[in-house]
């Protein structure tokens, strides 16, 4: 297994730089990059664009329009456009899916 040698680095991911030196394994992926040591100073004075959390985005075209004919169907108000809130917070009882496929058994099959 040493055809190749052996490298060790410092992890940098997403502008995130990992403390400590560790061995590289699977160095023949793309995802390392040698950095020479005349360009290690600008590689690393290199400043991360801020995330940005998105909290709400539309639905999918057809969904959406399933939606609105749903409301507009119960005779509610379409003004407000429906979004999908991507940081709701679910919370499972640890046997709700045991429970949930009990329910399903007990109710049978239509045939």
């Amino acid at each position: 297994d040493m055809d190749h040698g052996k490298a060790w680095g410092v992890l940098t991911f997403k502008g995130k730089t990992d403390d400590t030196i560790k061995e590289i394994d699977k160095v023949m992926y793309h995802d390392w990059r040698l950095v020479p040591k005349h360009e290690e100073a600008a590689f690393k004075s290199f400043t991360p664009v801020p995330e940005t959390n998105i909290r709400y985005v539309p639905y999918p075209p057809l969904l959406r329009a399933m939606i609105l004919a749903q409301r507009e169907k119960a005779g509610k108000s379409i003004g407000e456009e429906p979004m999908v809130d991507l940081e709701r917070n679910r919370h499972f009882p640890k046997d709700y899916f045991k429970n949930l496929d009990l329910k399903k058994e007990a109710a049978g099959t239509p045939v």
